[in-house]
């Protein structure tokens, strides 16, 4: 891996640092904020709070700042990473937003999601024509020390991806909050009404570790004919959940277009 720096120490900054040190190592990693508390992730050795030094250390600058705070950033930095592999995981800063404020022509936009933080991230991305097939590889490290990467055909398709898999984890997350409070409305008590709820959902595991079986065959073999299942299911589709479910991916596909429109208007 070559010397990386990863810019912003929130969440996703954080969850990726921890990551990457876990798979990768950490003799070639730094975590930068400005926000000396949040550098805990990271050893002292390791950490920076002047993002002018990030270029001194890096070659690879990872951008896991807020959107909103990506031009004061730039003020600061001015042209210094123009060199370097710029990989930003910040919704809804494109690729030529990216490259013409850092100055850089290697470029990677990539949109992952919480499960970084247990190592079930899904990161999709996408890269300038000038990113060259050793830094796609270390793109592709990176992604992967989390979870599972994808490159996608287009930046157009990130906004679908945004949707469905950035987006993801809050729809299951949803899901759990009803069970349980389904639970709780059937007189079971909130301790164990948010235990099934969880374990519940511990069905995706069967799709990450149960074999071939796709998300409709396991449905399909838990599905009786004549059951409960199958009325539960048949309620679902009676009120149309699956135009339900489409129209809100598409609420969420054109709230991303709309911050990439808003964030190009810098």
């Amino acid at each position: 891996m070559i010397p990386t720096v990863i810019v912003g120490a929130g969440n996703m900054g954080s969850a990726l640092f921890r990551g990457l040190s876990a798979k990768l190592g950490k003799e070639h990693l730094w975590l930068c904020d400005v926000h000396e508390e949040k550098l805990a992730p990271a050893e002292p050795g390791r950490r920076l709070t002047d993002p002018r030094r990030c270029g001194e250390v890096a070659e690879c600058i990872l951008l896991a700042v807020k959107p909103q705070s990506f031009s004061s950033l730039m003020e600061t930095v001015g042209r210094s990473w123009s060199k370097k592999l710029i990989i930003s995981i910040m919704a809804g800063v494109t690729l030529r937003r990216l490259a013409d404020d850092t100055g850089a022509s290697a470029v990677v936009r990539a949109m992952p999601n919480l499960g970084a933080r247990v190592g079930r991230c899904v990161t999709g991305w996408i890269t300038t024509p000038a990113v060259t097939p050793a830094q796609r590889q270390v793109a592709e490290r990176i992604f992967s020390a989390v979870g599972t990467s994808i490159r996608l055909d287009t930046e157009s398709q990130i906004d679908a991806f945004t949707a469905i898999a950035g987006s993801g984890p809050a729809y299951f997350f949803y899901l759990a909050e009803l069970l349980e409070q389904a639970a709780r409305d059937a007189g079971i008590s909130s301790e164990h009404s948010a235990r099934i709820a969880r374990d519940l959902l511990g069905a995706g595991s069967l799709l990450l570790d149960g074999g071939e079986r796709s998300a409709a065959g396991w449905r399909e073999a838990v599905t009786s004919k004549g059951g409960t299942t199958e009325a539960a299911l048949r309620v679902l589709l009676e009120r149309d959940f699956p135009a339900i479910l489409n129209q809100a991916l598409s609420a969420a596909a054109e709230r991303s277009h709309t911050l990439s429109d808003d964030a190009g208007s810098h």
